[in-house]
């Protein structure tokens, strides 16, 4: 009787370990996402866990956290809500979106600027993709003729979740400030297996004569093509 109330004590420990984390993390991570961090990534650590890779330059912290499709749908898809980056694999390539959670720790004094239009994701078949904007989400879904409630409900969700709403067109972030959102992207060529996610900065100058620093941050992930493969078949 003993052994049976250590075992379902160790069950019950165990399920609230894994609720807990799935709490904190924002989300059960997938097992079965297609990007992952790259092995020659070296710039900074990479959680063992969430994969999330770190990266800490000129008083500037910015980590970044793949999001599956699987992953986003889970967490954002409910009864009356859709995922602002839901997409269906039989879409055009340009509707498909790669998202990543990006947070940005900035401890200077000075403030510091991110450039979407100098922010990209590339692949090694040389395709370039710039940031998908909130303008463009929801044009996507009205050309599918998916602009119902529950996309209506997720495109406002957006305005509180994507970096680009919540930083708006400056990209400022103040001196001591935390920044965190979701930036989404196309997805990279189907074809490539190293992908590149690159933020542009600009820093604020100590002089105000002197011209802004410019500050970039390069994260290298590696793109299983099988795995890929495998999941737009199976969603088919």
């Amino acid at each position: 009787m003993r052994n049976f109330s250590y075992i379902a004590m160790s069950i019950m420990l165990s399920v609230m370990v894994v609720f807990l984390f799935s709490c904190i993390s924002g989300g059960t991570i997938d097992p079965n996402d297609p990007l992952k961090p790259s092995p020659d990534f070296n710039a900074g650590p990479v959680d063992p866990v969430t994969k999330a890779m770190t990266i800490e330059k000129d008083g500037i912290i910015v980590t970044v956290e793949h999001w599956s499709k699987n992953r986003l749908d889970r967490k954002y898809t409910t009864v009356d809500m859709r995922s602002p980056f839901f997409f269906v694999e039989s879409w055009e390539q340009t509707y498909q979106s790669e998202v990543f959670h990006i947070k940005i720790v900035n401890n200077n004094t000075r403030k510091i600027n991110v450039v979407f239009k100098e922010t990209i994701l590339e692949d090694e078949r040389e395709y370039i993709y710039q940031p998908m904007m909130f303008d463009f989400l929801k044009y996507k879904f009205q050309t599918k003729k998916m602009m119902d409630l529950k996309t209506k409900n997720g495109m406002e969700n957006a305005r509180r979740m994507m970096l680009t709403e919540i930083l708006g067109k400056s990209g400022e972030i103040k001196g001591g400030q935390t920044v965190e959102g979701f930036l989404p992207f196309t997805i990279p060529s189907t074809q490539a297996v190293k992908v590149w996610l690159t933020l542009a900065m600009e820093k604020e100058p100590e002089i105000a004569t002197k011209s802004y620093e410019q500050v970039s941050f390069r994260f290298d992930y590696i793109q299983d093509l099988v795995l890929r493969s495998r999941l737009s078949t199976i969603r088919r």
